[in-house]
């Protein structure tokens, strides 16, 4: 009973309820398909979007850049505010698909005033230098100025050549103090510290280009420089003495030196809106190192009804892909019959596709899983795969732990065939797929880069197709364990550990290939049906002679046979059924023009005809009856005249 309350309380990564990776105390505006729209488009101001997943790798390991980012641009919520979308929640899905939101993270600018999808602009620089990331959204936010002339906004032109320092003083009125940014254009650190103090009522921020008078008095080196004035005094309480960099450069000074004195606006920004979390309480009872049907399902219903559909339309390399990716799946997809045959017409119907939109794809899963019983579900539901917190394993291990069992599977079925190919008929179809549709961008970049360096080309024997994968498991673990995306209540560890194959070790405690193997296919090959929810039970009670010997609770037997039998064979049984039963069982004649006679008149003739056998039959059944009494009558009456 505890398992299950585990399993139930283990709420997986891709579900509704997928936790955020901010809280409130970050600076950031978190928006869902129901407030998106209402809060990007026709607003007074601009966003920079980060559509993430929260149970992806890479968004994990970037969340505390984008953290430190967004705290660093805090003042310029009231201009261009830092937004972000959890495309992990299930509700969010349409939302994402929107905007083509194909991998993880993925940056957007939307402009001012935005008025729908097209207006966000894909950010394609670094976004781990969050110095540039900061210069380029002011370069952004620059050029919304000039097009637009935004209301309430700065210029953020530069002084005219004749305009003096005792001009400027008298622009700014009673303004405390002024800073002036000496930078030609693109002049992203003077646009910044614009956006920066925007409002401010103790400071302005003014720029210069390097030819202007106010800038050959104080500086010559022809760099970027920065001053900081108090009203009406022309030598400065502050220059930098030499060129700066970073746009934080002015602010840290400015800070320094009057930051008690500027009370800086504070932006309104609306809470995060963050899901619970709910985690996995530990127990020892939830063992990871199990394959359970439970997680190969919930990996195979997100990949289709997830991960594959991110995108509007699917065409070109990843359309190849994915047909790759289907006829493997067809061939050595784990599960039960339903499920397998499931893939076996996956694969025929996108074979003929040239084009495949979301739309398409979605509808045909549920055309044959509708008819199929629904062999997998659409709640997701971790057991083995379950993470310390929602957005932790779950997908990323189930999608694992589907690898290598169809590697498995694919050794065990070919490991006498000659003719088979590891590399083009399982590995590259599974690289190709997670490449084009593992929606963690970087974990798919990297993976193919494991690829490439574990010389994913040479594979070619048959044993070969399942010890290659498991060996860039174990790389991939040591890579990434102890990171941000390791959970800390599952660490990742070389497989199999000594705690579950201690024989798998050798006298320097290093993993013994030639033990290691053998036990890594019956681990694959082991996929445990335990039910994710209680069995109904039924109580049996024995009697003997009238008494009670014993009384108990049993359940149903939830294990059925995995990979039994060829699902090819049945797929074509069914479409000969199906044949038949579209098929007339009888062929009229056409007799004296009878096929020219209307249906309705057809139905008329056949009660007309049906009555006329049954009057004869009452006629019949009449004379017979007549006839055997007169009979009896006349033998009788013989038999008695002969006595």
């Amino acid at each position: 009973m505890l398992f299950v309350l585990v399993v139930i309380l283990a709420v997986s990564a891709g579900r509704g309820n997928g936790e955020s990776l901010y809280d409130k105390d970050d600076p950031i505006l978190e928006l869902d398909v129901d407030t998106f729209n209402p809060a990007i488009y026709g607003v007074k101001k601009a966003h920079f979007v980060e559509f993430y997943s929260s149970w992806c790798g890479a968004c994990i390991g970037y969340a505390p850049t984008f953290k430190k980012f967004a705290k660093q641009l805090e003042k310029w919520a009231p201009l261009v505010q830092v937004t972000v979308v959890n495309c992990a929640d299930d509700k969010n899905m349409p939302l994402c698909r929107e905007h083509s939101v194909s991998s993880y993270p993925s940056l957007r600018y939307f402009k001012y005033n935005s008025a729908s999808k097209d207006d966000g602009m894909k950010y394609s620089g670094d976004k781990y230098d969050i110095n540039k990331l900061a210069h380029d959204i002011a370069g952004l936010a620059q050029a919304d100025a000039q097009r637009q002339n935004p209301e309430n906004w700065p210029t953020f032109l530069p002084l005219s050549d004749s305009t003096t320092l005792e001009d400027v003083f008298k622009s700014i009125g009673s303004t405390p103090y002024l800073a002036i940014v000496v930078q030609d254009s693109p002049s992203v650190i003077a646009w910044s510290n614009l956006i920066n103090y925007h409002g401010n009522n103790a400071l302005k921020v003014a720029y210069v280009e390097q030819k202007h008078q106010i800038a050959s008095k104080f500086f010559s080196d022809g760099g970027a420089h920065a001053m900081l004035f108090s009203n009406g005094n022309a030598e400065p309480m502050w220059k930098s003495s030499s060129p700066i960099e970073k746009w934080l450069d002015v602010q840290e000074k400015v800070e320094e030196l009057i930051g008690d004195k500027i009370a800086a606006r504070s932006p309104t920004i609306q809470p995060v809106n963050a899901a619970p979390v709910i985690a996995a309480p530990s127990n020892p009872l939830n063992n990871q190192f199990e394959v359970q049907l439970v997680d190969l399902k919930s990996a195979m219903s997100y990949m289709l009804y997830k991960e594959i559909p991110r995108r509007e339309e699917i065409r070109d390399e990843p359309l190849a892909a994915l047909k790759q990716w289907m006829h493997t799946l067809k061939k050595y997809a784990p599960g039960t019959t339903p499920m397998r045959r499931l893939f076996f017409r996956l694969d025929e119907w996108i074979q003929l596709r040239s084009v495949v939109t979301a739309n398409e794809w979605t509808a045909k899963v549920d055309e044959i899983q509708q008819a199929l019983g629904n062999p997998l579900p659409r709640e997701i539901t971790w057991m083995a795969c379950a993470g310390s917190k929602p957005n932790l394993r779950g997908y990323t291990c189930g999608l694992w732990t589907l690898a290598h069992t169809i590697t498995v599977e694919a050794y065990k079925q070919e490991k006498h065939n000659t003719a088979f190919k590891p590399v083009i008929d399982v590995l590259e179809p599974f690289r190709a797929f997670i490449f084009h549709f593992l929606s963690c961008s970087e974990c798919a970049q990297n993976f193919t880069k494991e690829a490439e360096k574990n010389q994913l080309h040479l594979v070619t024997r048959a044993e070969d197709v399942y010890a290659w994968l498991w060996r860039v498991h174990n790389f991939v673990n040591k890579r990434l364990s102890g990171s941000l995306t390791d959970d800390p209540s599952f660490k990742k560890q070389q497989f199999p550990p000594k705690s579950v194959c201690p024989d798998c070790y050798d006298s320097n405690g290093e993993i013994d290939e030639a033990k290691a193997l053998p036990f890594v296919f019956k681990y694959y090959s082991n996929i445990k049906t335990d039910p994710a929810e209680n069995v109904p039970g039924y109580k049996v009670v024995e009697y003997k002679e009238g008494k009670t010997l014993s009384a108990g609770q049993r359940h149903l037997n939830p294990k059925f046979q995995v990979h039994a039998g060829k699902v090819d064979q049945l797929e074509a049984n069914e479409k000969v059924k199906n044949v038949l039963d579209a098929s007339p069982q009888r062929t009229w004649k056409d007799i004296d023009g009878y096929d020219n006679i209307p249906e309705s008149s057809r139905t008329h003739w056949y009660f007309i005809w049906l009555s006329l056998i049954a009057v004869a039959l009452i006629v019949v059944y009449c004379k017979y009856r007549k006839n055997r009494s007169k009979f009896w009558k006349t033998f009788y009456y013989q038999n008695d005249f002969k006595l």
